[in-house]
């Protein structure tokens, strides 16, 4: 069973599953959501530095970004950056870029400076990763906590269970 699960894991279809549940969960959704826009953020202003086109950056991007769904996004985007709108108009239309992000390279291509512009992102969303990541452990702790407690009360029951059934026989 768990080798199935890892094999079918790691096919295309089962990492597009894993990763769309990931970005649906109440809890995990901001850490993979912002994670991803930190990445493609710091990534895009490498690209754009070294003179890399939009529409090339943008596979390249696709296949590093760690999330399936958000890389079927950039397939999608693609083709729209290739009917030749510019990158934040396409972006508008995907429900996994935020509006700051969609807002501030908008800006960075109006004013002609992207790649500072994604450079914020980047900065920005790697503090709020760290901050949702700080959240969530906080979160997870007590549950983990009374996770273990109840596991650790269920051995000690197991044991000193039987303890009482055989003390009173031996009375």
């Amino acid at each position: 069973g768990g080798m199935g699960f890892v094999y079918w894991a790691k096919t295309k279809a089962g990492r597009y599953t894993l990763d769309s549940l990931f970005l649906r969960l109440p809890l995990g959704r901001p850490v993979f959501q912002k994670g991803a826009m930190s990445r493609f953020a710091s990534i895009f202003a490498i690209l754009q530095s070294s003179g890399v086109s939009v529409l090339e950056s943008i596979r390249v991007i696709s296949g590093i970004i760690g999330n399936s769904v958000i890389a079927r996004e950039f397939d999608r985007l693609r083709e729209k950056l290739e009917e030749g709108r510019g990158i934040s108009g396409p972006l508008r239309s995907s429900r996994w870029f935020t509006p700051m992000v969609i807002n501030m390279i908008a800006i960075g291509e109006e004013s002609g400076n992207l790649e500072d512009m994604l450079r914020e992102v980047a900065a920005h969303y790697d503090f709020e990763v760290e901050y949702a990541v700080g959240r969530l452990t906080e979160l997870i702790t007590p549950i983990l906590t009374v996770g273990l407690a109840g596991v650790v009360g269920f051995f000690v029951l197991s044991i000193y269970l039987p303890l009482t059934e055989l003390l009173k026989v031996v009375k």
